[in-house]
């Protein structure tokens, strides 16, 4: 097991941030559903579709799973995704099934591509479409890589997402061969679904906005995608960053008192949660002002990272995830208090 269980060794921190008017708080009412399956050990990632009618799809990357209840982690596969679906939108009441294919060597949901993998990050589903985009990673075995890199990205369209996933009939599309990594949030607003994209880069990304129209979508028309330029909307060669320096994976949603909200980890290791507003989409975007240190992070060999929240919960105005690792394969399997995503949330000031 390598991959983002043997991370460095040192925490990494960047510049302070100003401090919301409100700050969150854990809530380990929610971590319940993290922990309800004996045989799914943990993963990186953490990202979550509404599917309606009181279904989340939640979508992780690399994941410990066992054969059997009470194997430990040093008996775990690898596998470099798994799904689960939440019945109800509150997680400290709902349940959560885990889903991978057979054991053996091909237990993911979203397969392989010879030798490059799939993380998935956001997706959407609109009537009975459902649209996830991943990240391709493969091997990189440079001295001062994390032992992979970003590929491109590929998306994947389920045309029954009521279905068990194990089911699901899925198909590849949009296959992206870039160093921008497609799907890192994705919002629908009128007629358009935008969607965000990270740079290449580690740990910081500069954040680009595309888009494409929702009737297209639904006739399972991918390409015609246009991006934000910094005044209008155009061809890919001519986009512009909507976000500076920001770590990887984030999340965008409504403000229900108007504009949008943005939130990420700041930083990887002792890092905060930070939140951006906006009035559009494409921004400007204010500056990241922090709402949560994870007090994880603050204990020797303990990275925290991937922060982001789910629009679709209940429980709080603004209930966010984040990731926990070690800085060594031992601490990992060792703790598993680690690799087991946690919860925070917030209710907005002067609620």
């Amino acid at each position: 097991m390598t991959r983002l269980l043997i991370v460095i060794g040192a925490t990494l921190s960047f510049g302070p941030t100003a401090t919301f008017g409100q700050t969150a708080s854990p809530w380990p009412e929610g971590d319940r559903i993290f922990h309800s399956d004996s045989r799914w050990l943990g993963s990186d990632g953490g990202f979550s579709i509404d599917l309606g009618n009181g279904r989340v799809l939640w979508s992780f990357g690399d994941t410990l799973v066992v054969r059997k209840a009470g194997d430990t982690r040093k008996m775990a596969a690898f596998v470099h995704n798994t799904v689960a679906i939440e019945t109800g939108y509150d997680p400290s009441t709902s349940q959560m099934k885990y889903y991978w294919r057979r054991w053996g060597s091909h237990m993911e949901i979203f397969p392989s591509d010879g030798k490059v993998w799939m993380w998935p990050s956001h997706g959407i589903r609109i009537d009975n479409r459902l649209l996830v985009f991943c990240s391709r990673i493969q091997n990189d075995p440079k001295k001062e890589s994390f032992g992979f890199e970003g590929v491109g990205s590929q998306a994947f369209v389920i045309e029954n997402p009521d279905a068990e996933p194990t089911e699901w009939k899925m198909k590849p599309v949009m296959k992206d061969d870039s160093k921008v990594m497609v799907g890192s949030a994705v919002i629908q607003q009128g007629n358009y679904i935008y969607v965000y994209c990270e740079s290449e880069g580690v740990p910081l990304h500069d954040i680009f906005l595309a888009r494409w129209k929702a009737v297209d979508f639904a006739a399972a028309k991918f390409d015609g995608m246009e991006w934000w330029n910094g005044g209008g909307w155009s061809a890919r060669e001519n986009r512009k960053p909507v976000m500076h320096e920001v770590s990887s994976e984030l999340s965008v949603q409504a403000n229900p008192r108007g504009g949008f909200v943005e939130v990420n980890s700041q930083g990887w290791g002792a890092s905060d949660i930070v939140m951006r507003t906006a009035q559009k989409l494409e921004g400007p975007w204010s500056d990241a002002k922090k709402i949560y240190h994870p007090p994880e992070g603050d204990h020797p060999h303990v990275l925290t990272y991937a922060g982001k929240a789910h629009p679709e919960l209940k429980g709080a105005d603004l209930i966010i995830t984040y990731g926990i690792n070690g800085s060594d394969e031992a601490d990992v399997n060792g703790q598993m208090s680690l690799y087991f995503p946690r919860f925070a949330r917030m209710n907005w000031p002067n609620r």
